[in-house]
């Protein structure tokens, strides 16, 4: 009888990292998805806030721009677009939490359900919510995936 391949040290910790975040993730979109007036109005202070910092500054092109940029998530900002980009990141934590379980028992496919967490975050988030709002939940919610799935791809031939 073969003896069960060791996991890396390297992918057990990926997989615990994986595993407290989507948790994580988990329940702040639940919170967000339950109380979304009240993440509305929070986000659209701290984008207001920004703004103003923004044109406290000298005016150049890129700050209008930006200001541009900040007034159209400003105006995005509904309750019902952070019930939407919840629910989007629902469905990404728990196939990414799912993933990180797959490629803990050396399951290659897992890294393959943790790359397609990430394409529904992003294009979920572009085609669902729209707008700069939408690229803007995109590329927060797959930031730290993208760095830990180049992580992953390193440890690939360790998985079945």
């Amino acid at each position: 009888m073969n003896a069960p391949t060791p996991r890396p040290t390297v992918l057990t910790v990926l997989c615990i990292l994986t595993f407290l975040s989507s948790i994580s993730g988990l329940w702040t979109q639940s919170e967000r998805l339950w109380n979304p007036g009240v993440v509305a109005d929070k986000t659209r202070e701290l984008f207001q806030s920004a703004r103003e910092k923004l044109e406290e500054q000298p005016s150049q092109a890129d700050t209008k721009t930006v200001d541009r940029l900040l007034e159209s998530v400003i105006q995005r900002t509904t309750p019902d677009m952070i019930r939407k980009s919840a629910v989007i990141m629902l469905i990404f934590e728990s196939l990414t939490l799912y993933a990180a379980y797959l490629m803990w028992n050396l399951k290659k496919l897992g890294f393959y359900l943790y790359l397609g967490g990430m394409v529904v975050a992003f294009l979920g988030s572009v085609l669902v919510i729209g707008g700069w709002l939408g690229v803007v939940t995109g590329l927060a919610g797959i930031f730290f995936s993208s760095i830990m799935c180049i992580i992953y791809a390193f440890n690939l031939k360790y998985l079945e």
